[in-house]
């Protein structure tokens, strides 16, 4: 990706909902069998592509596809969100185990979601084709679990950077993977950074982005982090991303004043409030304000704040695009 990544030649911001899950609708398909079959989920966003013409569009998000290839319990409801069950690091020994099993080379499910990007990348390629990872302090959480996690970043340090150090390089080959088939962008997804002060941060979660984004050159990355991040967007600012996907908790035009100009701001309609409780007239009013809001911002990419619940009504998605392109 070269020049302003949120212009088009038309001048026009780009118009990227987070689109996935609800797409299991047009392809009478449900969750679970897009998360296990490349075929049944390149069906479901190839017919979201052709419904709703978004300027780009991802696999369908995951945020347990690296834990259960390293080993972690996946529970795997139908049609909702799968989630990690157990969390076995807690001490060095551990973490040694864990290490020792990842060099057995498992990938679980990674080769679905890079050959999902893969095709679509070869079937529209006037389309921005990207691709999510989980963030290493993200991962790190899924291994240690949340709570344990965030308290053993004050009270034991080194186990918790040696944890993400770890996480960041398993995490670096899917990364590299993902460009390698084809995907133009890809969307570090780091939700449990949340929870740290701006110093805890920069030293677990801003470090592990920027040796990332080194490690695949400088590649184009987006950074999404969910819910109220105004206490950190400055850093995030800084952190080398192409753009920054920011959740309804926080007020756009206001984060603009936080980040460099060259850094795009994506989002961020609310995902649950609006698309999946609203009306497709509370969707549009809610889509032109923001428009209205940043129509002097010619680096902001109008989405979601973050990913579409699976039974976001398909009206909603449209009103959404149809205000979009207005």
């Amino acid at each position: 990706m070269t020049g302003n990544p949120a212009q088009q030649q038309n001048n026009k911001n780009l118009v990227i909902p987070l689109l996935g899950a609800p797409g299991t609708a047009l392809s009478g398909t449900d969750l679970l069998s897009n998360l296990t079959d490349a075929e049944v989920q390149y069906k479901t966003v190839s017919m979201l592509l052709e419904r709703f013409r978004p300027d780009g569009i991802f696999p369908i998000m995951d945020l347990t596809v690296e834990a259960e290839a390293l080993g972690m319990e996946i529970s795997f409801p139908q049609d909702e969100n799968p989630s990690v069950v157990s969390h076995p690091i807690k001490d060095l020994e551990s973490l040694a185990q864990l290490q020792q099993q990842a060099r057995q080379g498992n990938k679980g499910r990674m080769e679905i979601f890079t050959t999902v990007a893969g095709r679509l990348a070869k079937n529209y390629p006037d389309t921005l084709i990207g691709a999510y990872v989980i963030g290493p302090f993200t991962l790190a959480g899924e291994l240690m679990g949340v709570s344990d996690l965030i308290t053993n970043a004050v009270l034991d340090p080194d186990l918790v950077q040696r944890l993400v150090d770890f996480c960041l390089d398993y995490i670096t080959p899917y990364a590299k993977a993902f460009f390698a088939a084809g995907a133009k962008v890809v969307a570090v997804l780091e939700p449990t950074a949340v929870m740290l002060s701006p110093a805890l941060y920069e030293t677990f979660s801003l470090r592990a982005f920027r040796q990332l984004r080194e490690a695949l050159d400088n590649k184009p990355l987006i950074l999404h982090i969910c819910g109220n991040t105004k206490h950190i967007v400055p850093a995030m600012g800084r952190s080398g991303a192409m753009g920054l996907s920011l959740d309804s908790n926080v007020s756009l035009p206001e984060m603009r004043k936080l980040v460099p100009p060259e850094v795009a701001l994506i989002g961020n309609i609310h995902p649950v409030a609006i698309f999946l409780n609203g009306t497709p007239e509370q969707v549009r009013a809610a889509t032109l304000a923001l428009k209205k809001e940043m129509a002097q911002d010619p680096n902001f990419i109008l989405s979601s704040g973050c990913d579409l619940p699976p039974k976001t009504p398909l009206a909603n998605i449209e009103a959404f695009m149809t205000a979009a392109r207005a």
